[in-house]
């Protein structure tokens, strides 16, 4: 999902015309002006009633006992998520009561939990396995609803912060604050699993939610929520701390999961869930320690410390009034002794894990710095673009399609038609006309504009990886999974962003070298009815002694599939097999 694929829903657009800042003031240069998603807004409240008709949590859920389909089939459930997140958007903006909207919100929540979990969980694929356009946008939905349920819930927050008088408001508060947090944390629990990208905003208003809590001395009461007795940071009556799914959420996503299968994915979050409950919050971070270092302004989850040793930046970017740091003693020291009984969990993904947060090294080798000026674009398009521009001949190419076609065998003699573009004859009643004259040197030009190339520095390298140091505009537009390609040395290599995180003034990526050669090809792909599909950008890459694989874009291709695979003037037909690995955005398959 760029962004998981979800735009910006309706209570965010319409908080524009009046959203208020509800945390303390800051100074001016740590603000944001005009980003939507860097403060707690609240819809505008322009609606007198619900059009539901009903005036109170009673009513309401009364009416959901009839008006919602009590089947979850395909159809139904589409249904269901469209009357659910009308209802949580009219909610936001509804002139009632805070304490009346959020008893309508808590009504609402069952509802929007377990259709969540029919939409994704419920369908979660297992390691290797294939995701298919319908599970893709059913996760969609199911992220979509939790985004307007986090926001319904922060529109009530920024009410009752304001609102010291009424009575129970500060009750209130920490109830609404901690529901916005669960369904923040169920949203990204569910983009890892598929291995999709985070939403945007999505940390900076978890992080927003913690601020107003610890501002209000709430952030370590407890709550109790039904729903949380599944979760592994509550206890069994369901009781757990205002900032234990922040936490939570903290340490699961500072362990960069997408590098993991979707069952490694599972057991490292209920590892988490327990360790979050021993975590805590500093407010002054100490250069040297272990810790997540968090900033309010970065649309991300907290960064290991052991990373940024050597990035020379100043500790109070770090600290509050700006960020706050997450202490690791405790949760490193609970990693070391599962380490020793690892039990039903893989000793590699604990490795990995204690190597992330100790500093220990990884890429299975020492860093070399190289300190090198280089060149980054983003994308199987764009790759495609660039690899296009090269002359040179790739022997993945000739170990595809065997030896290169002789011009003579396009000769066409004795045809009705033949096709201008391609020389094939073509059959009765079809008709091919040249192409019109066009301004090349324009389409070139655009073309030059949209695939350009991101200046960047290869910082070190290593047998299977290397770091980046790319400019701080490229957070928004890179994310761990995707596929991207590296100009070092007049040639162009192909890699996977393993992480990356921002900082005030770059942004820092770790990669993992493809190898091998690639080139560009064109794909088409054969549908159920026999047709064939418009072109599609693809690489084609091989090593010495290995056959060639496709790296193809998710979820349009599933193993078993057969595509046209089109490479300098000829095809052939094949067949995708076993996906040897696969991201939110790409997918390696092996053919035949």
């Amino acid at each position: 999902m760029q962004d998981a694929q979800i735009a910006e829903p309706e209570i965010g657009r319409d908080a524009r015309a009046g959203r208020r800042d509800i945390s303390r003031p800051e100074p001016r240069d740590h603000r944001r002006a005009g980003n939507p998603g860097d403060k707690l807004t609240t819809a505008k409240r322009d609606l007198p009633r619900l059009s539901c008709g009903c005036r109170n949590h009673r009513q309401l859920q009364r009416w959901l006992r009839h008006a919602l389909p009590q089947n979850i089939g395909d159809e139904a459930a589409q249904r269901r998520a469209a009357t659910l997140r009308s209802l949580l958007s009219e909610i936001a903006r509804w002139q009632a009561k805070a304490s009346q909207r959020l008893a309508c919100l808590e009504v609402l929540r069952p509802a929007v939990i377990e259709l969540g979990q029919s939409l994704g969980l419920a369908q979660l694929p297992q390691y290797g396995g294939a995701q298919t356009r319908e599970a893709h946008r059913s996760v969609q939905i199911a992220c979509i609803l939790h985004q307007h349920l986090a926001q319904a819930f922060s529109s009530v927050c920024a009410e009752l912060a304001n609102d010291r008088d009424t009575p129970f408001a500060r009750r209130h508060l920490r109830l609404a604050l901690h529901r916005a947090s669960d369904s923040l944390r169920r949203l990204i629990y569910i983009s890892s699993q598929f291995h999709l990208a985070t939403p945007k905003h999505t940390w900076i208003r978890l992080q927003l939610l913690l601020k107003l809590a610890r501002e209000r001395g709430l952030s370590r009461h407890r709550v109790f929520d039904p729903f949380a007795r599944k979760q592994p940071s509550a206890n069994v009556l369901g009781i757990e701390r205002l900032n234990t799914p922040y936490l939570h959420c903290a340490l699961f996503a500072s362990t960069n999961p997408l590098q993991f299968s979707s069952t490694e994915q599972q057991d490292l979050w209920r590892l988490c869930g327990r360790w979050a409950k021993d975590a805590t919050i500093l407010d002054q971070h100490c250069p040297g320690s272990r810790a997540l270092l968090a900033n309010i302004k970065l649309d991300q989850a907290p960064i290991p410390s052991m990373r940024l040793q050597n990035a020379g930046v100043e500790p109070r970017h770090f600290s509050i009034p700006q960020g706050w740091t997450v202490d690791l003693g405790r949760p490193l020291r609970h990693l070391q002794l599962r380490m020793q009984r690892p039990a039903d969990i893989a000793l590699d993904v604990l490795q990995r894990v204690h190597n992330l947060w100790g500093g220990d090294l990884s890429r299975d080798g020492r860093r070399t710095p190289v300190n090198v000026r280089c060149e980054v674009v983003i994308g199987i398009t764009a790759i495609c673009h660039h690899l296009n521009r090269s002359a040179a001949a790739p022997p993945e190419v000739g170990a595809t399609f065997g030896s290169p076609a002789r011009e003579t065998q396009r000769l066409v003699m004795d045809v009705g038609a033949v096709d201008f573009r391609t020389g094939d004859s073509l059959a009765e009643y079809e008709v091919a006309l040249p192409s019109a004259p066009t301004t090349r040197r324009d389409h070139e030009h655009r073309d030059q504009g949209r695939y350009r190339s991101i200046p960047c520095t290869l910082l070190n390298t290593s047998p299977n990886g290397a770091g980046l140091r790319l400019p701080p505009g490229v957070h928004g537009k890179l994310r761990s999974g995707d596929l991207i390609g590296i100009a070092m040395s007049g040639r162009w290599e192909v890699a996977v962003v393993r992480w990356q995180y921002a900082l005030p003034d770059q942004c820092r990526a770790g990669v993992e070298l493809l190898g091998g050669h690639t080139s560009a090809v064109r794909v088409h792909r054969h549908t159920r009815d026999g047709r064939r599909t418009d072109p599609i950008a693809a690489l084609l890459t091989g090593d010495c002694g290995r056959a060639p694989e496709l790296i193809l874009p998710t979820p349009l291709f599933q193993p078993g599939d057969s595509v046209d695979v089109v490479a300098a003037g000829q095809a052939r037909c094949v067949t995708l097999h076993q996906r040897t690995l696969g991201t939110g955005s790409f997918a390696i398959f092996d053919f035949s």
